[in-house]
């Protein structure tokens, strides 16, 4: 890692507000941007992409994303800047030599690896913030928001944001990870996330008939689980769902002829 964080009050404390201003000014600007583009410039164009046809997100509900978010952000630049201290104090295993990573081959299927894992990890951990206590305490947040926008990726509770983000601490303590591949993890999550939560299915129909490319997340399978609470619990694929029997009947279909979200629904 090339940034250097200092270790004294000032200067850690200068280093997340610097950080995490940027993280958030980033976050208004993309986030805006793509609202902008899909849900009113694009908004009669996109009408037949729209997943739910009823619009019940509104200013009052993109407020209370927006809080939840920052405070969101707040604690990943808390996670990113104890990361680079570890890394700083040589206790984690993070390498910019793509050789001392395993080579190029090891690096490239450890992207995949990472990403599954990061599939697996939330699968479980978002099945178990179903429970009754856990969803009422902190999962309900998210669930504030069923008709779901760019602005409703990241809002969740701050508990829920730091047990989601938890798992790459121990990964890159005791597993060699090439560096790049954490910028790639990070830019692959931010990207499925604005998806998922994007609120219209810009993917292509018949990707649903494509093997292997027909496991991967969409915008609609995600946004079903807003509308039918106890089904679709992946991040960037359905390969759990389906070998657990969480996947929503009936959701290929769904994907396929465009009907959207509205239908059934509870907890």
């Amino acid at each position: 890692m090339d940034q250097t964080i200092p270790t004294d009050a000032l200067g850690l404390f200068t280093t997340m507000a610097q950080n995490f201003l940027t993280q958030a000014v980033g976050y208004v600007v993309v986030t805006g941007a793509l609202y902008l583009l899909v849900w009113v410039l694009g908004a009669r164009v996109l009408a037949r992409r729209k997943i739910q046809q009823r619009r019940r997100s509104n200013r009052a509900q993109i407020v209370f994303e927006l809080k939840n978010t920052l405070a969101v952000l707040l604690v990943g630049t808390g996670n990113a800047v104890a990361i680079v201290l570890l890394h700083q104090q040589g206790h984690t295993r993070l390498t910019t030599d793509i050789d001392v990573a395993g080579g190029p081959v090891v690096v490239a299927l450890s992207l995949g690896a990472l990403i599954l894992l990061n599939d697996l990890w939330f699968y479980c951990w978002h099945r178990l913030m179903h429970t009754p206590k856990l969803f009422k305490h902190l999962h309900s947040v998210h669930h504030k928001s069923v008709d779901v926008s760019p602005f409703s990726s990241y809002s969740f509770h701050v508990v829920e944001g730091f047990i989601l983000g938890g798992w790459v601490i121990p990964v890159f303590v005791f597993v060699p990870v090439y560096l790049p591949i954490v910028v790639a993890l990070q830019g692959i999550g931010a990207l499925n996330n604005l998806m998922s939560h994007l609120g219209y299915e810009l993917l292509p129909r018949w990707l649903i008939r494509i093997p292997i490319l027909n496991l991967s997340n969409t915008a609609t399978f995600h946004n079903l689980h807003h509308t039918h609470y106890n089904r679709n619990f992946g991040l960037h694929t359905r390969l759990w769902d389906r070998m657990f029997g969480t996947e929503l009947e009936g959701y290929a279909e769904i994907f396929g002829t465009g009907t959207g979200g509205d239908v059934g629904g509870g907890q």
